[in-house]
């Protein structure tokens, strides 16, 4: 899968995080949801695991029980309901390697792959924690709409470095405009939630840029939505430090 494809997974995928969070919780639980399904089952094809829909399960499972705790939660902070769950997907992988073993030499790859595969995945519930924070709600409309503007921009030329500034201005511009929109956003706000969607998209980009390209369709789906679901939790972070 090349590179502006994987964008353009990047970029779906935020805009259906801003397109249902303008809906309320419900909805934006629903859309990560989806998001993290399609992480769960080609992340294990991406990092090559020994037993991949055992890898899924896990992933997937744990990620569900995280987003379904951050949205039953009663009391805040919310993301604390998802520390819970990453730790229960982590020991989860430890055990699932002792009953069903990974093929000669890839036990503790497949342990680090779905270990880390969970961590992503239940990241994703913190646009549902973010959405929850009395006062932070229009910081996930703003946050993935700056997303999804990065993940296009990040492509835009065949030079990585020029890639890389357009990605972060105009994730930056992005994230100013929705400050200047939403009255609960300051526009310095805006700027930082842009920069820190921006930053996720330039860094992932990086990373996936020296792997050889995934030629399965699921493996490039998990590549083009992990910057989706790790911006979940900047997002939340710029939600506590700006607002309380």
């Amino acid at each position: 899968m090349n590179p502006t494809t994987r964008a353009t997974i990047t970029a779906v995928a935020a805009s259906v995080i801003a397109g249902t969070g303008i809906f309320g919780t419900r909805y934006l639980a629903l859309g990560v949801f989806v998001v993290m399904a399609g992480f769960a089952v080609g992340w294990p094809v991406l990092t090559r695991v020994s037993r991949r829909w055992i890898s899924t399960g896990i992933i997937g499972v744990g990620s569900i029980v995280g987003l379904g705790a951050v949205v039953l939660g009663r009391d805040e902070p919310y993301l604390r309901y998802m520390a819970v769950a990453i730790a229960g997907i982590v020991v989860v992988a430890l055990v699932s390697e002792v009953f069903f073993p990974s093929a000669p030499g890839r036990a503790v790859t497949s342990v680090a792959a779905t270990a880390s595969g969970g961590a992503i995945a239940a990241s994703g519930a913190a646009w549902v924690a973010s959405n929850r924070t009395v006062g932070a709600e229009d910081l996930v409309v703003a946050g993935a709409a700056a997303l999804a503007i990065a993940a296009v921009a990040s492509v835009l030329t065949h030079h990585a470095t020029v890639n890389t500034v357009l990605a972060l201005v105009l994730g930056a511009g992005s994230g100013a405009l929705t400050g200047w929109l939403f009255d609960s956003i300051t526009w310095y706000g805006g700027i930082l939630v842009g920069l820190a969607a921006g930053i996720s998209v330039v860094l992932l980009a990086e990373m996936y840029r020296r792997e050889p390209r995934p030629h399965s369709v699921w493996a490039g789906i998990a590549s083009g939505v992990t910057p989706v679901l790790v911006a979940g939790v900047l997002v939340y972070l710029g939600g506590r430090l700006l607002i309380g």
